[in-house]
């Protein structure tokens, strides 16, 4: 009879073996509960030829959310931390660093509830094997960085979301250099069919060398709620529950705008500095610390009346993350330079937290009225329906920029107290719009100050008094 195979070599012999006997946050072991979808993924991912190359050069697998995406990338990643080969390097990205390192989470989670990985070093942003030496990090979305690794294996975790096509190309040119190199896509469902996304989702359907699975049309995994889910269908925007509940790549229903009235004002191009004077420059602030977006937008208005063309400039963005918010200073430093590159006479900060900020450039720059406003559902009703105007009327022009595109493409319409209403979709925000969107407002309303000078000089004339006498405001 032919001994027992030891745990060490069994598990070399089939990685899913590790999977099987993790334990999870139930404390039942991954064994006792994976479901086929799950068994399939896992075996695809550690599936090789005769000559030890991965079967398949690309997994793109597609689930609803809630459905272990990132904990099922977690599980196969700390196999194969166990049984690759000595001195590996293994990278997971995301869209952000923060979405990356939710999969070390994962992982410190596995950790403590799995005597087999004991003698795991788990850090921030990296998690070592010290027998080996092999270790998986948590890897920035800095492209000039990504081009030097040498991956073993690219953990990629919700990949609809990817803001355009960079960072995929540096992660997909990686594997590249080796032929035992794999990269693991997980995603849900996206609403953007011109996106990188969508084309290599449909190049892996295609292709006999990729894997790929989607959750459409399947029932729900054992652990979610049919109940859960007809109430998370009364919530949400019908757009969304498709995507995040039935797996499906779906465009927002609804769209406040189109592709073709965006597309119509992008006729211009980014401006390095305009600092002549011929022009009135104003700047807008939408303040975000850490998750969402900073942005701060530069426009200028050019022609009278109802032919006034609002013309972005420039838009600066920063992000913080949770360990490094974005620091005002940096922010305070930044529109000033702006201050000085297009002499901007007046800007507007749309955030609570940015009073400080306001404060403190209104004594450092001394040309350029600085004022901070907090949001209502007035002021941000007036800057919907007047950037909608602009975009319907063709007097915006805009220059090529992806992430304005696609968060003004994912804003949806909707019916709240009898009012239409302009919101963000669930997974994407619309900083950079309300940003192009506020300063647009201030060009707007300046030229209504405008036409309110005749009447208020003719009331002057008769002794009442000017209306902009005792506001703080500038002349325009």
């Amino acid at each position: 009879m032919a001994a027992e195979p030891r745990p060490l070599d069994a598990y070399l012999a089939d990685p899913v073996r590790i999977i099987r006997d993790l334990v999870l946050p139930n404390g039942q072991t991954y064994g006792e509960v994976m479901a086929p979808f799950q068994e399939r993924f896992f075996t695809a991912v550690f599936e090789v030829k005769p000559d030890g190359t991965p079967v398949h050069r690309l997994l793109y697998d597609e689930r609803r959310r809630g459905e272990s995406k990132t904990e099922d990338c977690a599980a196969a990643a700390v196999a194969d931390l166990l049984t690759g080969p000595a001195r590996h390097r293994s990278y997971a990205v995301a869209g952000d660093e923060d979405q990356a390192a939710i999969l070390i989470d994962s992982i410190l989670g596995f950790r403590s509830r799995s005597p087999m990985l004991a003698d795991l070093v788990v850090e921030r942003s990296r998690v070592k094997n010290p027998a080996t030496g092999s270790e998986l990090r948590v890897l920035a979305s800095d492209v000039a960085t990504s081009y030097g690794i040498r991956a073993r294996r690219i953990w990629f975790d919700e990949f609809s979301l990817q803001l355009n096509d960079r960072l995929w190309t540096s992660m997909y040119s990686a594997i590249g250099k080796s032929p035992h190199s794999q990269i693991v896509l997980m995603s849900m469902a996206g609403w953007d069919f011109a996106s990188i996304a969508w084309q290599v989702r449909e190049q892996a359907i295609k292709s006999d060398a990729y894997y790929f699975a989607t959750r459409e049309g399947s029932e729900l995994a054992p652990w979610l709620s049919a109940d859960d889910m007809e109430e998370q269908r009364s919530v949400l925007h019908p757009s969304d529950f498709a995507r995040f509940w039935e797996c499906r790549w779906t465009e927002p229903v609804g769209s406040w705008i189109t592709k073709e009235m965006f597309d119509a004002c992008v006729v211009g191009r980014e401006a390095e500095q305009r600092g002549d004077g011929t022009s009135r420059h104003v700047g807008f602030v939408d303040i975000g610390l850490v998750k969402d977006f900073t942005v701060i937008a530069v426009e200028h208005g050019e022609g009278e009346g109802d032919d006034l063309r609002v013309v972005l400039d420039t838009m600066a963005t920063l992000q913080g993350t949770r360990h490094e918010p974005v620091q005002l200073e940096v922010v305070e430093d930044l529109v000033a330079d702006l201050t000085e590159r297009f002499k901007v006479r007046h800007w507007r900060f749309e955030a609570p937290q940015a009073v400080a900020s306001v404060q403190r450039l209104q004594e450092r720059l001394e040309h350029a009225k600085v004022e901070a406003r907090y949001p209502t559902a007035e002021t941000q009703a007036t800057l919907w329906g007047s950037l909608y105007r602009l975009f319907a009327s063709k007097r915006l022009v805009l220059y090529p920029h992806e992430q304005l595109r696609r968060e003004a493409l994912s804003l949806v319409t909707r019916t709240a107290g009898g009012r239409l209403k302009v919101v963000d979709s669930s997974s994407i925000h619309q900083d950079h719009v309300i940003a192009l969107g506020g300063a647009a407002e201030m060009l707007l309303s300046a030229r209504s100050e405008r036409r309110d000078v005749m009447p208020a000089l003719l009331g002057r004339r008769y002794g009442e008094r000017a209306p902009w006498k005792g506001t703080g405001g500038d002349s325009w």
